[in-house]
């Protein structure tokens, strides 16, 4: 059995909610996917696959086993941080969030198709029908010179070309070299000063500014519900099933004081996605619920620095205690009322993005 079928057979068994079995070296069963060996998919007693077993499933342009695949897959209800810290425990590979995020949505049969699962070659098969191919081709060649009508009408016949074949001519050239040249190009031009014009248009065309708020499943405030609360001033409760699979949500808020790049700004919960240090450039807010691990992947994962750089909050239910740890982090506190009592609403909304407006500008968001 090949890892591609066994990669087949969860994706079936994730779709049908059928039961994910493990088996240890003693072919007993076990809920410790670091122990185990084996897996089966479903009631089959008969059909268990080796966890060794490489499948066509790429995470960084490298096939994984399907062990860590079986892992992703149990831990899907696992928040990207706690995922990772127990694929290290357990020493099995982790993910990186987009693949993570594109396997688990490919194997609830949400999406058709997976960008990182390649399709199965099987260049024995092709190989073996171009042969057939090229012969009948042959064959049909012979058959029409052994008719002297036929014969005389090929002395006439022209091979006919596609515009594929016209384009690559009749031998291969290597451009490889040109890619080494654009990229020495590319080298040059990043290390060339832009000029004064230059530096003014950059000025002008800031991109959007970004808020990050926690992961957590404990936090009152998430991606599923800070739309409703900073655009409209009604605070919701967060519904982690409401959360958007992009992982961004984009607020609108208007204002005559800023450009309009920080009038829609950015709002992620998974710092995964900063591919690019100028990201931690353009944060103007970070929301906490109190717990450091939290901060583990971000460019200060100490909170007593990092609320140095970076403004903080903290929200939470009018008459709780906040945890100690806030105060000690110079992180601002907003507290909503529970129930329905949601008059004073608006104007906590109203205060924070008053707050809020005093960074943009300071980080050169203003209008001129």
């Amino acid at each position: 059995m090949s890892g591609v079928e066994a990669l087949k057979a969860l994706r079936h068994a994730a779709i049908a909610k059928d039961p994910i079995k493990l088996f240890n070296e003693n072919g007993q069963e076990t809920e410790l996917i670091q122990e185990a060996t084996k897996v089966q998919f479903g009631d089959d007693d008969e059909k268990k696959y080796d966890l060794n077993l490489t499948t066509n499933f790429y995470n960084d342009d490298e096939p994984q086993d399907l062990k860590s695949v079986v892992f992703c897959w149990l831990e899907e209800q696992t928040p990207d941080v706690d995922y990772k810290s127990k694929a290290i425990e357990h020493g099995i590979p982790a993910f990186a969030y987009l693949q993570r995020y594109d396997l688990i949505t490919w194997l609830k049969g949400t999406i058709d198709s997976c960008q990182f699962v390649k399709e199965e070659k099987e260049d024995g098969r092709d190989t073996a029908i171009k042969s057939d191919t090229k012969s009948d081709a042959i064959s049909s060649k012979k058959h029409k010179l052994d008719d002297p009508q036929m014969d005389r009408i090929s002395q006439f016949e022209k091979e006919s070309v596609d515009h594929n074949a016209v384009l690559r001519g009749s031998k291969n050239i290597d451009f490889s070299y040109l890619i080494s040249d654009a990229k020495k190009f590319m080298h040059e031009l990043k290390r060339a000063k832009p000029s004064s014009r230059e530096t003014k248009k950059e000025s002008g065309s800031k991109k959007q500014p970004i808020i990050i708020v926690s992961p957590s499943l404990t936090a009152l405030l998430s991606l599923s519900n800070i739309k409703e609360f900073l655009e409209n001033g009604r605070y919701t409760q967060p519904t982690p099933g409401d959360r958007p699979q992009s992982g961004v949500v984009i607020i609108d808020h208007p204002s005559e004081r800023l450009v309009s790049s920080a009038q829609k700004i950015m709002v992620v919960d998974n710092v995964d996605l900063f591919t690019n240090p100028d990201y931690w450039n353009r944060v103007i807010a970070i929301f906490t619920t109190g717990q450091s691990w939290q901060f583990s992947k971000y460019n200060f994962s100490k909170p007593e620095v990092l609320f140095q750089k970076y403004q903080g909050y903290y929200l939470g239910y009018q008459g709780e205690a906040t945890p100690h740890q806030i105060k000690d982090w110079n992180v601002h506190e907003i507290k909503v009322d529970r129930g329905e009592k949601r008059f004073k609403d608006k104007v906590i909304v109203r205060d924070f993005w008053a707050e809020i407006d005093k960074i943009l500008i300071n980080k050169g968001y203003g209008r001129s």
